[in-house]
C-alpha cells in the first residue's frame, strides 16, 4: 500500500515481535546511560502503532524539547501561507521586512531560507540570550546580521536564525505571532500535544535536557563544552517560554510523529489537510545538495525545511525525509513503508552514540513492518 491508496484500506500496523524489539531497544538505551528520558512514537499508514514513554518522560504530562526537529513544523507554516498566496518562495524577504536587507541580505528569499542558503547562519556575537523571550529583539537582531555570503551562493545550516526569519515573515504577512500561528493552524487541527515554548504554568512539565558528552562533529575533543552551553541555555525558563521557531518546539514524541504522519499521507491526516499534495511532494524531495555545508562541515541535502537523503540512517533509505534535533532527537517519514517515526530523548550525546541510537531504532522500525 502507498500513500495514494484509499483511506478505507486497513492500516498495516507493526508486528508484535517488532514492537517488542523496539521497546527492548528503548529500554536498553536508558540502561546504557544514553539518556534518562525518552519517548518513541510510530505511525503506520496514518494510524498510531506504537507510543512508548520511558524514564523521566514516562508520565502522562511529560514533554520534551524537540530542538531542531521543530524546523519542519515552522517550514510547513510558511508553506501554508505560500499556498494561500500570502508569501512567495522567490520574493525577497526584505520586500515584506525592509530591515532584513541590512548587511547584504536584500536578495534573500524564502526558498533560500528553507534550504539554508540565506547567508545568515549565526546570530551576532553580541546577541543577549537572556532576551530570547523578547520577539521584537530577536527579529531585530536577525535583521541586523551581516551576510556571510551572498544569499543563494553557498549553503550553511542556520540553527536558530532559520526560525526567527520564518517567524517574523509569518508575523508580518499574517498578523499572528509564530507561536499562535503554529498552535491555531497546525497543533490544534492535528490534535498535537505540542507548543512553541510553554507558559509559566507548564514549565515543570518539560523534562530538562542533559549534557552527556561534550564531543561534537565540530569539536571532536569536546574541549569547547558546546553541549553544556546548549543545555544551560535550554534549561532556562526564559528559553522555555520563548518563541524559537527553529529550536524550542515542546511536546510529546507522539505529537511529532503525528505531524510526520500528515506529511507521509501527503498533507492530510484524519480529514484535516494542511498542505496540498503537490506542495508536500516538492517539500519532501531534494531541493538542494552541497558537498560541504559551511556550518556543519559535512555534506548536506535539503528539501524545504527538511533533511532529504544522506549517507546515514534513517536518511539512507530512498524517499525518507525528516529532521534531527540537537544530539537527542530524530523525526522522519518513510513513505515506502507508510512510516512516521519520532524518537525524542533528553540526552545530548556525542555523534557516534547519537547515530547508534538512531540506527538501532530506524532498523527495528523497518523490520517491524514485516
Amino acid at each position: 500500500m502507498s500513500a495514494a491508496d484509499p483511506p478505507d484500506v486497513e492500516p498495516r500496523g507493526l508486528s508484535a515481535a517488532g514492537m517488542a524489539r523496539l521497546a527492548a531497544i528503548c529500554e536498553s538505551h536508558i540502561e546504557r546511560g544514553y539518556h534518562s528520558a525518552a519517548q518513541l512514537a510510530i505511525y503506520r499508514d496514518g494510524e498510531l502503532a506504537l507510543d512508548r514513554r520511558l524514564g523521566r518522560a514516562a508520565g502522562p504530562d511529560a514533554r520534551l524539547l524537540w530542538f531542531s526537529a521543530t524546523k519542519p513544523v515552522s517550514a510547513v507554516a510558511a508553506l501554508m501561507l505560500v499556498e494561500r498566496g500570502r508569501l512567495s518562495l522567490d520574493e525577497p524577504l526584505a520586500d515584506l521586512w525592509p530591515e532584513f536587507a541590512q548587511g547584504g541580505k536584500g536578495a534573500c528569499t524564502l526558498r533560500h531560507v528553507l534550504t539554508h542558503r540565506g547567508g545568515f547562519p549565526a546570530l551576532r556575537p553580541g546577541f543577549v540570550w537572556g532576551r530570547v523571550h523578547d520577539w521584537e529583539y530577536c527579529a531585530a537582531e536577525t535583521a541586523a546580521i551581516p551576510a556571510a555570503w551572498e544569499p543563494g551562493t553557498a549553503t550553511g545550516y542556520h540553527p536558530v536564525t532559520f526560525g526567527f526569519a520564518l517567524g517574523e515573515v509569518i508575523r508580518r504577512v499574517d498578523g499572528r505571532m509564530p507561536r499562535d500561528f503554529l498552535r491555531e493552524e497546525i497543533f490544534l487541527p492535528l490534535a498535537m500535544e505540542a507548543s512553541l515554548g510553554v507558559g509559566e504554568d507548564d514549565l515543570r512539565s518539560v523534562v530538562p535536557p542533559e549534557a552527556l558528552s561534550e564531543v561534537t562533529w565540530q569539536d571532536p575533543q569536546g574541549t569547547e563544552a558546546r553541549t553544556s552551553s546548549v543545555v544551560r541555555r535550554f534549561r532556562k525558563d526564559g528559553t522555555l517560554r520563548a518563541q524559537i521557531p527553529a529550536a524550542n518546539g515542546i511536546g510529546t514524541a507522539e505529537a511529532l510523529a503525528r505531524f510526520y504522519a500528515m506529511l507521509e499521507r501527503r498533507g492530510e491526516l484524519r480529514g484535516t489537510r494542511l498542505l496540498a499534495e503537490e506542495t508536500v511532494a516538492e517539500a519532501t524531495r531534494v531541493q538542494h545538495r552541497t558537498p560541504l555545508d559551511r556550518t556543519t562541515g559535512l555534506p548536506g541535502s535539503y528539501g524545504w525545511g527538511l533533511v532529504v537523503g544522506g549517507a546515514f540512517a534513517p536518511f539512507d533509505r530512498r524517499g525518507v525525509f525528516g529532521h534531527p534535533g540537537q544530539q537527542c532527537a530524530i523525526a522522519y517519514a518513510d513513505p515506502s513503508l507508510g512510516l512516521a517515526v519520532a524518537y525524542v530523548t533528553n540526552g545530548l550525546h556525542d555523534p557516534l552514540v547519537v547515530q547508534a541510537r538512531v540506527e538501532e531504532v530506524a532498523q527495528a522500525a523497518v523490520e517491524a513492518c514485516g
